[in-house]
């Protein structure tokens, strides 16, 4: 008991105040504490609140984002279907009426020819004379071969087109015999007809070129030519099988062939018929470019000496 009472004399010399202030803050602690605990332990545990965790994303998902409607808004165009398809050859200009050049060159031959990519011009030029043909640059200039008429070529010179008449012929726009060649020109492009290798017709014809030189009337024993006009302006030369078809025939040749150009010689040009007619002895090939139902079709051969 001595020790109670020594107790109770030494709590009764400490301050009331200070003591029930530091009683009460411990006993709201711990009361505060038990509640907390009392409210987890009735709520029950499989309700209470997972914690969340982000998911990373993982390179190897076989998922993937639908993108089907977005691909359907087409939003940069749709491409177009007959892009694939072969678009038509474009158009060949053809120039005739192009204004003369001042260019200080002079034309003194050409070889007009109603084939595509044919035609040759004999072109005077810085001292000299040289052949040109079409797309070749004309020497001491800037200028290059475009078109081959009978009586003018069509050049181009910095990127316009101009005209060089034949020498000593006047310039002018109009041409009855460019006209006809341009015509020529026009016409769907047919097959060609190749009989160079064909031995027997070769044969025969030197058979019959050997007597037709030794007496021109035999001509009319293989083949019937006559001129054809057309709009008062010769058209070319219209061919028929003459006593003996089986050469005509042979050869390539049908009835009715309207005949243009020999060798690339416009036919339909009176002095390049004349030229080349007086080459036929020395020649040793022939293409003969005929227009048969509106296409023209190239027919060769050889003639062996």
């Amino acid at each position: 008991m001595d020790l109670l009472d020594k107790f109770l004399t030494k709590a009764a010399g400490v301050p009331q105040k200070p003591v029930s202030s530091a009683i009460f803050t411990i006993g709201i602690v711990l009361m505060l504490f038990l509640l907390a605990q009392i409210t987890w332990k009735l709520v029950p545990e499989n309700s209470a609140v997972s914690r969340w965790t982000p998911t990373p994303a993982s390179s190897t998902s076989s998922s993937s984002a639908n993108i089907s409607g977005v691909k359907a808004l087409s939003l940069f165009g749709r491409a177009d279907s007959s892009s694939s398809k072969p678009k038509a050859a474009p158009v060949e200009e053809i120039i005739t009426d192009a204004p003369k050049t001042s260019l200080s060159i002079q034309l003194t031959g050409v070889v007009a020819s109603t084939t595509e990519l044919k035609g040759l011009a004999v072109i005077a030029s810085s001292g000299s004379q040289e052949t040109y043909s079409l797309g070749d640059k004309i020497r001491g200039t800037s200028a290059s071969l475009k078109e081959v008429y009978a009586d003018r070529i069509i050049i181009t010179n910095s990127g316009r087109y101009e005209t060089l008449m034949l020498d000593g012929l006047e310039y002018n726009t109009k041409s009855n015999a460019n006209q006809q060649l341009q015509k020529a020109k026009s016409l769907p492009k047919g097959k060609r007809v190749d009989q160079r290798q064909n031995r027997e017709v070769a044969r025969e014809l030197g058979e019959s070129r050997a007597e037709i030189l030794a007496d021109p009337s035999k001509i009319t024993d293989y083949l019937a030519i006559s001129p054809v006009k057309s709009g008062g302006e010769l058209a070319g030369y219209r061919l028929n099988p003459g006593k003996d078809r089986k050469l005509f025939t042979e050869a390539g040749f049908k009835p009715n062939d309207l005949a243009k150009s020999l060798n690339g010689y416009d036919l339909t040009d009176m002095g390049q018929a004349l030229e080349v007619m007086g080459q036929l002895p020395e020649m040793t090939e022939v293409a003969l470019m005929v227009e048969r139902e509106g296409q023209l079709i190239e027919i060769m051969f050889s003639l062996p000496q």
